[in-house]
This record gives structure tokens, sequence and C-alpha cells, in this order.
């Protein structure tokens, strides 16, 4: 297995020998890149197309982050900024694409911003679905066999037989959400440890469950019959607080909650009720409600011990980071040079080829 070169700091990184050009907008362009974990060897493709690479600290203020994407013809987004309709405006004259580490940029990016002043967003899709996927595995099994609690312990603590925990096949797990992350999670789950395994889709995929022996349910149908409920969708207008008091309600009390996409799509005035009243016995988060929520610091105070955060860490392994980049890097070249790419997410008018 190859060894790849150790990430080097850099701040206007360009090669000595810039290979010419093919297009106009990457003679003497700049590329700005922001966010941690990633290998700027990865970048080395832009540099050697004539492009200098940028990289401040960040995170970067909506200010600032105007400020720095002036002049720049791409933006590399990899890190907890907001590209907001004002900082594109900034950036409209000279900036062509956004691309975007990750699937969930839609609270990231505002693509419709970006598609009225025609800049192209794109995002990685596929890139991370096995990192995605194993890591919400992993936290289904940590809350399933209550790891956390254990952890340090010389001897179990059990009251009584009760507390033990189940094995996940004797679990029936639901999943919301049934794209490339929650089809590789079921299929984890399913292959490789025989859970009874449902979900609920906006669009439901008869072949997925034919092929991993999964059903379909209603949403409340999902909430009602699942030990664990999984959240794997993206954050959206209409998936904010989906999981709310109706869907918490209905769960069996002692259920897990594991999300794993973005938080906001979980109600946090419900999920403390359903952590107050029992229906939630654990819940799991990659990623946390911001500061600014009130609900957040309520439920960290009163229910330190049944909250199982991470730091939206489940694409961050190595192999998946540098899918990102590399995909990220080649869409920067794709509509500097041709106009468009693959992976754009928005809907401006593209050109025809």
């Amino acid at each position: 297995m190859s060894q790849t070169a150790a990430p080097r700091d850099i701040t206007d990184y360009r090669p000595a020998q810039p290979r010419p050009a093919a297009g106009a907008e990457l003679r003497g362009g700049t590329v700005l890149v922001t966010g941690a974990g990633i290998d700027t060897a990865l970048l080395e493709p832009l540099a050697r197309q004539g492009l200098t690479v940028r990289r401040p600290a960040s995170p970067l203020t909506e200010d600032l982050l105007a400020r720095e994407l002036r002049g720049a013809v791409a933006y590399l987004h990899g890190g907890e900024e907001r590209a907001t309709a004002r900082a594109l405006r900034k950036a409209h004259k000279t900036l062509k694409v956004v691309a975007f580490l990750g699937v969930g940029y839609e609270n990231f990016v505002d693509v419709a911003a970006a598609d009225r002043l025609g800049i192209a967003v794109t995002n990685t899709r596929g890139a991370a679905t096995d990192a995605v996927a194993t890591f919400t595995v992993a936290q289904i099994v940590n809350a399933n066999l209550g790891i956390p609690r254990h952890l340090g312990e010389r001897v179990p603590g059990w009251q009584g037989s009760d507390e033990l925990p189940h094995e996940l096949a004797a679990r029936k797990v639901g999943i919301i959400g049934m794209g490339a992350n929650g089809r590789r999670i079921a299929e984890i789950l399913r292959r490789g440890f025989g859970v009874r395994v449902s979900y609920y889709s906006r669009t439901r995929k008869p072949e997925v469950e034919r092929d991993l022996g999964i059903s379909y349910l209603s949403l409340l149908d999902l909430a009602a019959s699942s030990d664990i409920l999984v959240v794997m969708v993206p954050e959206t207008g209409e998936t904010r607080s989906m999981v709310d008091s109706s869907v918490i309600g209905r769960m069996p009390e002692g259920a897990i909650l594991v999300n794993t996409a973005r938080p906001a799509i979980v109600s946090p005035g419900a999920l403390y009720t359903g952590l107050e009243k029992g229906r939630v016995s654990m819940a799991v988060f990659d990623g946390f409600y911001g500061r600014e929520c009130e609900e957040a610091g309520e439920l960290r105070r009163d229910f330190p011990d049944r909250l199982l955060v991470t730091g939206h860490i489940a694409s961050h392994t190595a192999e998946a980071m540098h899918r990102m980049v590399r995909q990220a890097v080649k869409s920067i070249e794709n509509v500097l040079t041709r106009g468009s790419d693959e992976h754009e997410v928005g809907t401006r008018p593209r050109p025809r080829f």
C-alpha cells in the first residue's frame, strides 16, 4: 500500500514551473481552501494548472469569508464556514465554483444565491459513504451495549438482569433515509449482524427492499417499531425538525436515537421530552446543536450520561478525506476548464458540450 505524503502547512503555494493552463480561468487564479485534515499534496494538481492555493486560518466569520473570497476563482469548502448570499455576492465577479467537501452542503452554502450569481456548487457524493456508515454502525453498537457507561469500570455494576444489554440481532432498527449512506448502514446491519431493518424514505426503494430483505414503513410506524432509530437524511427546509414530538412520542420506551446526519433534523425540545419521559434511553449525535440553541445547553446539563456526542467526525477517515479532496479538486478543474461538472447540485444554467 503506497504511503501518502505528509501534510504540509502552506498559505500561498505554487510550483516553480506550472504547466500551461487549459482555460483562461486557470491563469493566475486563486483557490481558497478551508478546513482541517486536508493533505496539501492533494491540492497540487490545482497549483500545476497555474492556480494559487490559499489556506487561511479557519473557521472564518461571514465578513472574513467575504474578504478571503475576493478575487478567488474557486472555493474548496472543507470547514465550518457559512457561504451566505452576502459572502458570495462579494465574490461573484471572479468566483466560478464552490466545491463542498461532503454531502450535506445545504446548511453551509446558499445554493439558491449561487445559482442566481452563476456560481457552480458541487459536493462529493459517495466519497465518504463507507466512513459514515461504519461510524454510524459503530455508534449503534456503542449505544446498544452501553459501552460508554462502562468505560473505566473494573466490574459491570449491574443491579439486575433487566440492565443486561441486548445483542443487535435481537433488536429492530429503523432508518430514516435510504440514500447511499442509509443503504450501506442497512447492508452492514443485515449482512453483518442479522438485524431486522425497516426504513422510511420520501421515495420508496423496492429494489433495496428485495436485495437486503428490509421493509418500508411510514415515519410514525417506523418510530413505533424501532428499538434503535437512525437519522440519515440531509438537512433541508423539509427535514428540519422532522424528528419531532409526534415521532419521538411513538418510540418504544427505552429506545435509542442515533443521528449522524445533521442535529437540526431532530427537534431539541422533543428530544428533551423524550429523554425526560424515558422514551429515549440514549441519544447519539455526530455534531450537536449550536451554542445559540438554549435547549442544547439544557440537554447537556440534564442528561450528560445519556448523550453520546462527537464533533462531526463521521466522514473524517484518511481514506474518505482523500477521496473527497480528490473529487473536489477535479470538480474545480472541470468547472474552470469546461464550465460544468457532474457533481453540481444547483440549478444554474450549464453549458452544452
